[in-house]
Order: C-alpha cells, then sequence, then structure tokens
C-alpha cells in the first residue's frame, strides 16, 4: 500500500524504525526477508539464574509448507500478537538487530531463539500475561 511505502520512505530517511507502529506483518516481512520463508513464530518464558528471559523462537514450520496448519490471515494475526508483546516489553529494536545479524536458521526439530531480558526490558512479573501455554 501506498502508506506502508511513505512510511518505508521516512525510515530510510530518519534511519530509524518506527517500532511504536510495529506490527505482524513487520514480523514477517523482517523474517521473510532474513530466511527466504515466513517462519513461524512463539514466545516462551524461562527462568535463568533468576532472571525472567523471554524468548521469541523463529520455528521450523513455514507458511509456504503444505502442512502449515495456519490460513495467512491466522499467521498474520499470530504475528500481529508477539509483535504487540515485543513492542510492550521494548524489545522491537534487539528482535530487528537480532534477526539481522544472527547466522543461525531454523531447521526440522531446531528453533532460532532470541533472547530478551524481561526484567530489565519492563516486562517484569507481568510475562505471565503474554506468554503462549
Amino acid at each position: 500500500s501506498s502508506s506502508r511505502r511513505n512510511r518505508e520512505d521516512l525510515e530510510r530517511l530518519v534511519g530509524v524504525p518506527d517500532d511504536d507502529g510495529f506490527s505482524g506483518l513487520d514480523l514477517a516481512t523482517l523474517i521473510r526477508k532474513r530466511y527466504g520463508r515466513s517462519y513461524d513464530v512463539t514466545l516462551i518464558r524461562k527462568e535463568f539464574m533468576g532472571r525472567n528471559l523471554l524468548a521469541m523462537n523463529v520455528m521450523w514450520k513455514y507458511r509456504e509448507q503444505r502442512s502449515f496448519p495456519l490460513t495467512e490471515e491466522e499467521y498474520l494475526l499470530r504475528l500481529d500478537d508477539v509483535a504487540n508483546t515485543l513492542r510492550s516489553w521494548g524489545a522491537v529494536a534487539h528482535v530487528r538487530n537480532s534477526l539481522e545479524t544472527t547466522k543461525d536458521r531454523p531447521r526440522i526439530g531446531k528453533a532460532v531463539s532470541i533472547f530478551i531480558d524481561v526484567d530489565s526490558a519492563g516486562g517484569g512479573k507481568r510475562s505471565d500475561e503474554w506468554i503462549y501455554k
């Protein structure tokens, strides 16, 4: 759409993506640009050495597979939920940077995990509200 093109042009001019407007479509675009496929993502919470960590897992299943269980609309809605969570924690820039720099690729049985320190990102004890069980 023209508004998306305008936004991308503005981001290029300013040099900083607008994390407040980060959506599931933006996340899908980042993943597709990085890996060439529309991989699924999940959020998990782990406690490690007394700290709450959120991991965004880029899973090995992708939308272009015939066996993928979600329609395109369902996929984008799931990514919207993840994008909202990342925004609420101020973790969009971290995830964007991690996706652009990681050498890892999802493969059968192994997700690419991007860890976010929930306590320092502002999520704190509210992390339970956001995680898919």
